[in-house]
């Protein structure tokens, strides 16, 4: 007699039952970092979203490590795709300003282009609009950099 039948059922219990799963408590936080961080490279060329959303993820995936060691992959791509995100905005900031330090020429072109678009669209010239003239306004301004 064989008094062992019990040599073919799996852990846990039945047939039909799952091994029970672990939830990392920071899996939700590093998961919210890494779309953080996406969408902060996706929305590169525009001014504020980069960095408020690169800032997030960074601080997301470093909150989502808790007192481990080992950072989860969804937060390291999230704080990857943060910093980077943060360092593109910086140089497109630093360069557009030294772009215009070297040339402040550029800021008078800026004026009349502007003032042109103003009398396209509303058919007066921005001087009676606002009472003032964007392109003497630039002068102005490209004088203090001089």
């Amino acid at each position: 007699m064989d008094y062992n039948n019990n040599q073919n059922i799996p852990p846990y219990g039945g047939y039909n039952q799952q091994s029970p799963s672990f939830h990392n408590p920071g899996l939700t936080m590093a998961s919210v970092s890494l779309f953080l961080g996406l969408g902060a490279v996706f929305t590169l060329l525009t001014v504020f979203l980069p960095l408020a959303l690169g800032g997030l993820a960074i601080l997301l995936a470093l909150l989502s490590k808790g007192y481990g060691k080992k950072m989860l992959t969804q937060a390291r791509i999230g704080f990857i795709c943060g910093i980077g995100s943060l360092c593109v905005t910086v140089g497109i900031f630093i360069s557009s300003f030294a772009v215009l330090f070297s040339n402040p020429d550029m800021l008078v072109e800026y004026g009349q282009q502007y003032d042109a678009m103003c009398e396209d669209v509303y058919g007066q010239p921005s001087e009676e609009l606002f009472g003032f003239s964007f392109e003497d306004m630039m002068e102005e301004y490209a004088d203090m950099l001089r």
